[in-house]
């Protein structure tokens, strides 16, 4: 849990929240024992400052208790989410005057900020992207070449490797068949996304309906009571655009069990 932020309001804000409360002082002079009348400036303003926030006690009734918790809640995942830069003490302000239907900026304004926040987050997570894309594929090609090196891996021309586990004596499927399938997907870093064994159910689908060719190209050597491993390269996969479980250019190692051809 993180530290509750203090929250403190700048003399702007005081001057807008309480505008009625606010008492100017205008200091007057003696008049000059001079012939001719001499205009005088009008004397600085002094402010009665308060704090809207910092002196509130302890919510009591529900509706302030979840006013309290959800403006608390909502500046937090905020920061979880990146916004690192947030300013509590405008987050605070912009509330207020949401609260009292005035503030800063027109709506259109708001609007247009919205946006550049928006274009700013998203040339970020692209760069970001394209960082991560770089790094992936640089990995599994060193990966892939190091790989194809060991006995019993065999590379087929798009660059699929694969390695005999066990080699059934049945028939091959189709791009068409219906195949039934025990199966486990897994990251190069050994994370598993997928797997029928921990479903503890066998698979069926058209083979030509899975989005990864190397997937397809791979199943469509086996025969059935085959079990192979695949290692699958990332333009075999899902490519530099990932999935939401896949980063992008990731390599895939699959172990696939052809059970039947339906």
């Amino acid at each position: 849990m993180k530290n509750l932020l203090p929250v403190r309001l700048a003399p702007f804000l005081v001057l807008l929240l309480f505008a009625g409360c606010n008492r100017s002082v205008q200091a007057t002079l003696p008049a000059p024992q001079v012939s001719e009348p001499v205009k005088m400036a009008p004397a600085e303003k002094t402010v009665e400052i308060r704090d809207a926030i910092s002196d509130l006690e302890k919510p009591l009734s529900l509706d302030d208790r979840f006013s309290y918790t959800y403006g608390y809640m909502l500046f937090t995942t905020l920061q979880q989410q990146g916004f690192d830069n947030l300013s509590s003490t405008y987050f605070a302000k912009g509330a207020l005057d949401a609260g009292k239907n005035t503030g800063f900026f027109s709506q259109e304004e708001m609007t247009q900020i919205l946006h550049e926040v928006q274009t700013n987050l998203l040339q970020k997570a692209q760069q970001e992207r394209a960082k991560i894309a770089a790094e992936n594929l640089q990995a599994a090609e060193d990966f892939l070449s190091s790989n194809g090196k060991q006995e019993g891996v065999v590379a087929t021309e798009s660059g699929l490797q694969y390695r005999v586990l066990v080699q059934g004596s049945g028939e091959k499927p189709s791009e068409e068949s219906i195949i039934e399938v025990d199966y486990q997907i897994m990251l190069l870093n050994g994370r598993v996304i997928d797997s029928s064994y921990e479903r503890k159910q066998s698979s069926s689908f058209q083979l030509q309906a899975i989005m990864v060719p190397g997937f397809i190209e791979g199943v469509k050597l086996m025969e059935t009571g085959s079990k192979y491993r695949f290692w699958i390269h990332p333009s075999l996969a899902y490519g530099v655009e990932g999935t939401q479980a896949v980063d992008p250019n990731s390599l895939l190692i699959v172990e696939v069990e052809l059970k039947a051809i339906k």
